[in-house]
């Protein structure tokens, strides 16, 4: 008792009212506050915990406003005790409002929220799962253009200029789970799909001394996948990177393909192995290094026939260096390779399959800015390139051509070619190649020259055991002949200095046997002049001299070659007495012709050894067709006769010789006319002006002839030799001595016959 009032007394004293009041006011207030806070602390609670689905909803309905386009979110969670955001099922609509533009599966974001107060952002964790993007061009528009304009003039409108202190950030734990890409290219008709792709990227950090790691990979449609690894320095920006990629099909780019080649199918795997080390600050600058193999290539054309492919094609990238034009090669392999070549009179089916023929208008710009690129043009854009190891192995090629109006089909296999150290700022490059011809011939080539300036080069061939029938449609179309059987074998070394082209070409044919047609564009004497050119064993031994100036625009190699060819058969057959006259180590004159008085009716012993030699050739070179054509200018012959006649008279009656005796002969037939003013010839006209000329002729010309004839059958009865008489209209009997011409030409082809005398060859 004492003690309760002396509680209020003494509470009456300081506050003038009693303690026991105060106190309950006290209580009272802290009620209310708890009371306050508890809701507060309530309503919070309940704001967060309905926070996430007001945000979500509020996206939602203002996503066009915020993003650009519509989306829709099943759930939106955040755990507050470990700062982790978990978004599912998301989708952004196109701008339809129907279709799928992207949607993932799940997003989970681990967040340091704390750490935003040193101005750094710190993200624990990404996780991102199932996500689609398709992207669909048309034209050269994108489904994504409308974002990007809508994003783009956010930033323009922005007023914010003052430039605030980067973030810091580290980032860990970026991972990408199961994605799916599509690209709609609806240009060309073609959905690309890149499926389950995904990547691991462990840490990167604005600010931390290593590299960061990134790392992914994603399977493609039909099996394999593209792996890859990322490291990079955030602060200077270095990295490197590796790429790896598994039986990439390459039929997949077909259709982007069809804008460059005229093409039904593209067949093949990728394999590649790709080193790139560079820096994000001048990625140009990156260099390429690696592996790429492609297996089984195979493209064909518009007709479904397969024009270009390679069991194996394989390169080890050494440095590509895209910055400076460096291309640098280790090695480049390509073997079981299959290539079909078609050539016309106007373009081959590359030109035709790659578009190469057709007209652009880019190709007319170029042009018109051609002499400005020359003038700009400097080393410093030059490109280099180099292979220090290129091979061709056992590849095939199939040739073919309709020039002459016939299909000309030929196979090349067996094709080996090889180099070393190609590359274009050296002084010399060699290539060496080796083929079969039709599977029966053999090729050797060994190339060498200049890649700095081609008019600088060398080219030696071997050809041996080639089938001449193989090119019978050729040799059919320009000679006229056709190649029934016989072996070729080539020999060519060929210099070509400053363009200036000296060819040695050696050809040896063995037992050739050619048929005449009636076509030919240009007939040529080609069976005869082979038969004149044969040795005692049946070959024929050419030598082909090429020369030319490359620098001429008018001047091609091929009509050289050609004209050159054509010009020695042309002068083969003109003289065939060069190449005949050392089978009986004669003299070529001797067997030109032979030259008679026009009074002799029987050769002489010089004229028969000539004979002899006829027919020692006729039996050394079997198969050849002789003829002595007689020719003689009749007037001049029977003005001979007619002297002759009178001469005998003289010599008679006179007892002298007329040859001898000029004065008294003309004195005799001054007499004989009674004039002393007539000439000898006048005097000799009117004296045998009663004398049948013309059957003296005649008949001298017919016993000369049938001497011969019979000389000749007396010697060898099986000759063929013929000895005739020339037309009385031919020119060549103008002004021509009494004298016997050999044509020589083949016994079965009297429609090749060639005199030994050039001036018929016109």
């Amino acid at each position: 008792m004492l003690q309760k009032l002396f509680k209020n007394a003494f509470g009456q004293a300081l506050f003038g009212t009693p303690l026991n009041n105060r106190i309950k006011a006290v209580n009272k207030k802290k009620k209310i506050i708890l009371r306050i806070s508890l809701v507060l602390f309530g309503l919070i609670l309940i704001l967060l915990l309905f926070l996430p689905t007001i945000i979500k909803n509020y996206a939602i309905k203002h996503s066009k406003e915020l993003v650009g386009r519509q989306i829709d979110i099943e759930n939106l969670n955040y755990n507050y005790f470990t700062s982790t955001l978990e978004v599912t099922n998301f989708k952004m609509f196109e701008s339809n409002e129907t279709d799928h533009f992207t949607t993932f599966n799940t997003l989970i974001v681990d967040l340091e929220p704390l750490k935003l107060i040193k101005n750094k952002i710190e993200i624990e964790e990404i996780f991102l799962e199932g996500l689609m993007v398709k992207t669909v061009m048309k034209d050269s528009t994108f489904n994504f253009d409308d974002l990007i304009r809508f994003h783009s003039s956010e930033e323009d409108t922005s007023s914010d200029s003052v430039e605030e202190e980067p973030f810091k950030y580290s980032l860990s734990n970026l991972e990408l789970k199961g994605a799916n890409f599509y690209f709609d290219n609806q240009n060309v008709g073609r959905e690309t799909q890149i499926e389950d792709f995904s990547f691991l990227i462990p840490y990167v950090g604005w600010d931390q001394e290593t590299k960061s790691n990134a790392d992914l990979k994603f399977n493609f449609k039909k099996g394999g996948y593209l792996q890859s690894s990322l490291n990079i320095n955030p602060v200077n920006g270095e990295f490197d990177a590796s790429i790896s990629i598994k039986n990439l099909y390459l039929n997949a780019f077909y259709e982007y393909l069809l804008e460059y080649a005229n093409i039904n199918s593209i067949d093949g795997q990728l394999n590649a192995k790709i080193s790139i080390q560079g820096n994000t600050n001048e990625a140009v600058k990156s260099l390429v290094s690696g592996t790429v193999d492609v297996n089984n290539f195979k493209m064909t054309d518009t007709n479904n026939k397969e024009f270009l492919a390679a069991k194996t094609i394989h390169s080890s990238l050494k440095e590509i260096d895209y910055f400076n034009s460096s291309y640098t090669l280790d090695t480049l392999n390509i073997s079981e390779s299959y290539t079909y070549f078609k050539l016309d009179s106007i373009s081959n089916n590359f030109y035709s399959i790659f578009k190469l023929d057709e007209p652009s208008t880019s190709d007319q710009e170029q042009n018109e800015n051609v002499s400005i690129s020359d003038s700009t043009a400097t080393n410093d854009n030059a490109i280099y390139y180099a292979i220090n190891s290129f091979s061709i192995h056992n590849s095939k090629l199939d040739y073919t051509d309709n020039l002459t109006g016939k299909p000309f089909d030929y196979h090349l296999n067996n094709i080996e070619i090889n180099s070393e150290k190609i590359i274009s700022d050296s002084e010399w490059i060699d290539i060496n190649a080796n083929m079969l011809l039709n599977n029966r011939g053999t090729l050797k080539a060994e190339i060498g020259y200049n890649p700095s300036n081609t008019l600088y080069s060398e080219l030696d061939i071997v050809i041996e055991n080639f089938l001449l029938s193989d090119i019978n449609i050729y040799s059919n179309y320009y000679t006229g002949h056709d190649i029934l059987q016989g072996d070729m074998y080539y020999y060519s070394n060929s210099k070509i200095t400053n363009g200036d082209i000296v060819s040695e070409n050696k050809l040896l044919i063995k037992e050739v046997t050619i048929n005449t047609t009636d076509q030919g564009l240009y007939k040529l004497p080609l069976k005869f002049a082979l038969f004149l050119l044969k040795d005692k064993n049946g070959d024929v031994n050419l030598d082909i001299p090429v020369r030319g100036d490359l620098n001429d625009p008018e001047v091609q190699i091929g009509k050289i070659v050609w004209n050159s060819f054509k010009n020695l058969i042309v002068k083969t057959v003109a003289s065939p007495v060069k190449f005949l006259a050392g089978l009986v180590d004669g003299d070529p004159k001797e067997l030109e012709g032979m030259d008679f008085k026009y009074t002799d009716t029987i050769p002489n012993e010089n004229q028969f050894r000539k004979l002899d030699k006829l027919l020692e050739l006729e039996t050394k070179k079997d198969g050849l067709k002789i003829e002595l054509v007689h020719y003689v200018d009749r007037n001049l012959q029977k003005e001979e006769i007619a002297l002759d006649l009178m001469g005998q008279q003289f010599n008679e009656e006179t007892k002298k010789d007329y040859l001898k005796d000029e004065k008294d002969f003309e004195a005799y037939l001054q007499t004989k006319v009674a004039s002393d003013s007539i000439s000898t010839k006048e005097a000799i006209s009117k004296l045998t002006n009663a004398i049948n000329l013309d059957s003296l002729s005649n008949s001298y010309n017919q016993k000369l002839i049938n001497n011969a004839q019979s000389y000749l059958k007396i010697t060898k009865a099986s000759t063929h030799i013929e000895v005739k008489q020339s037309n009385l209209d031919d020119i060549k009997n103008t002004g021509s001595l009494s004298r016997f011409k050999m044509n020589y030409n083949l016994l079965e082809d009297s429609e090749d016959t060639i005199s030994n005398n050039t001036d018929s060859q016109r």
